[in-house]
């Protein structure tokens, strides 16, 4: 479709969502926040962003971490005649409450239960049934109790220096759900609800030979060198070319790709899947080759990792330092598995490489003036972690949370790299003319933290309306607990992702301009 058809398709849609989206930053919902936030202003203090709100069926929820409780309103009530009139929401209670910091909810695949993930722990509640006239929780009860199950709460007890660096529930919506950990102890652990006190499956991710790390004054010597993993993502389901545990000669098996990012920049890759009970998970494969080669093998400091659903994969690698790395996964050549055959602790499996198709330098805060006309702005030595979010409407598309505000990326370059791998050009050199062809369009939609010297105010709560009847829309909810609501394109087939960018001013911040960059 042209580019004027996905204009159209979005008119239509900003059309359908305009009267709940500018309802919805007026909400009770957002007053109590604030009230329940004391309206305390941060010092100086560095805090990470955070996402604490999600959707399911019209349904907004926002986790209110000073009384541990998940507030919800119905976003098409809000969008009828009837829901101007009042703002209702229901109250969801812990009857079991986290006792850490929630960073991050996480909806299951099959939308039955909600991870509450912190640096201390996790704890999944199971959402309530629904009946009634508009199918609300309980048939539309102001305060309900709700189920709560923690996980792995005696492991982290009694591991006081051990701390949650990231988690994801296993990607299969028709099998028993599993929530994955990654530890600070560099191990990945799969646990199953039924038994959340110990780990169905143990992944330890050590690269040294004998699986241990030696300690000094508390870090270890493999996080001195950035050997330490800090974030994984499943790929999209396929036929496992690596040999699992338990499973039987020839026989084929459908599993995950699981990519596994180490601190250093290196990833490692392995396959999982719950056909062949405990078993089912492979050894890591890597590190992956990266090509073109680099000298600093691309950086350090790396922080997040994202599996793009196109063929071939894409991941995307970021680092705080506010680069993103866009890599095809493609399939090594017998060269290349020969020469670094050595490294990888595999038997005969193909290893797959990763070529760099483009890297890209967010700008995290705005560049100041030297004071000389014809000299350059000075850099600024701003960095914090990035959180990386799929869109929902499209896989070509994604964004990044962090402490000053929210990035979008549009990779319109997806269709061109189809066409070129599908021809006969056997030459992957040339995927760095393509590359140079069409880049990636990147927007800066929302800026809290305009300067590098000003206070911390990262995001709390993002996440993408993919309801058509409600219009494609971007909810970002501010560290002053403010919402804030964008028009999304369907496509990054232009030049512009969203309707337009905002730059939001915390209380405690100076006031701004408006920041719009793309490169």
């Amino acid at each position: 479709p042209s580019c004027g058809y996905y204009l159209e398709v979005w008119k239509m849609a900003a059309l359908a969502g305009e009267r709940w989206r500018s309802e919805l930053p007026g909400h009770e919902i957002f007053t109590k926040l604030r009230e329940n936030a004391g309206f305390q202003r941060r010092g100086s203090g560095r805090t990470s962003a955070k996402n604490l709100a999600f959707c399911l069926n019209g349904d907004l929820f926002v986790w209110d971490e000073a009384d541990k409780v998940f507030y919800t309103t119905n976003l098409r009530y809000l969008n009828s005649e009837e829901g101007c009139d009042g703002a209702k929401y229901q109250t969801l209670l812990c009857i079991n409450p986290p006792l850490f910091e929630v960073c991050q909810v996480l909806l299951s695949p099959t939308q039955f239960h909600v991870a509450l993930i912190g640096l201390r722990g996790a704890t999944v509640l199971e959402l309530p049934q629904r009946w009634g006239k508009r199918s609300e929780f309980e048939g539309g009860r102001a305060r309900v109790n709700c189920k709560t199950i923690p996980v792995a709460e005696r492991f982290f007890t009694s591991s006081g220096l051990v701390s949650l660096r990231h988690a994801a529930w296993y990607p299969s919506e028709t099998e028993e759900p599993h929530l994955v950990l990654l530890t600070s102890d560099n191990t990945l652990r799969f646990y199953n609800l039924k038994e959340p006190q110990s780990p169905a499956r143990v992944l330890s991710l050590s690269q040294s030979e004998d699986g241990s790390a030696v300690r000094t004054r508390g870090r270890s010597y493999a996080a001195s060198l950035g050997e330490i993993a800090v974030a994984f993502d499943f790929g999209p389901l396929v036929c496992s070319p690596q040999q699992l545990p338990g499973q039987r000669a020839k026989e084929e098996v459908l599993a995950y790709p699981l990519y596994i990012l180490y601190e250093n920049g290196e990833t490692y890759l392995s396959y999982t899947t719950l056909a062949l009970g405990a078993g089912g998970l492979g050894k890591p494969l890597g590190p992956l080759p990266m090509h073109p080669a680099a000298e600093d093998n691309y950086g350090y400091d790396a922080c997040a990792v994202l599996c793009l659903p196109c063929v071939p994969n894409i991941l995307v690698i970021a680092t705080e330092t506010g680069t993103l790395y866009h890599c095809v996964v493609l399939e090594a050549e017998e060269e290349e598995e020969c020469v670094a055959g050595e490294r990888w602790a595999r038997g005969t499996e193909a290893v797959p490489s990763l070529y760099v198709f483009e890297c890209v330098e967010l700008e995290l805060t705005l560049k100041l003036a030297s004071g000389e006309e014809e000299e350059e702005p000075l850099e600024s030595d701003f960095t914090c972690p990035i959180r990386l979010h799929r869109d929902p409407l499209c896989q070509q598309r994604y964004h990044c949370t962090h402490e000053a505000g929210v990035h979008s990326v549009g990779l319109t370059w997806v269709s061109k790299l189809h066409k070129f791998l599908q021809s006969d050009e056997e030459d992957k050199d040339n995927l760095q003319e393509l590359a140079s062809e069409q880049r990636c369009i990147v927007e800066h939609i929302l800026c809290t933290r305009p300067l590098s010297s000003s206070s911390s105010a990262p995001v709390r709560g993002f996440w993408i309306v993919s309801d058509l009847s409600l219009g494609a829309t971007m909810i970002c909810i501010t560290s002053a607990h403010e919402c804030l609501t964008r028009p999304l394109l369907y496509a990054p087939h232009t030049a512009v992702l969203v309707s337009h960018v905002h730059c939001y001013t915390c209380p405690i911040l100076s006031s701004c301009s408006l920041i719009f960059t793309t490169f």
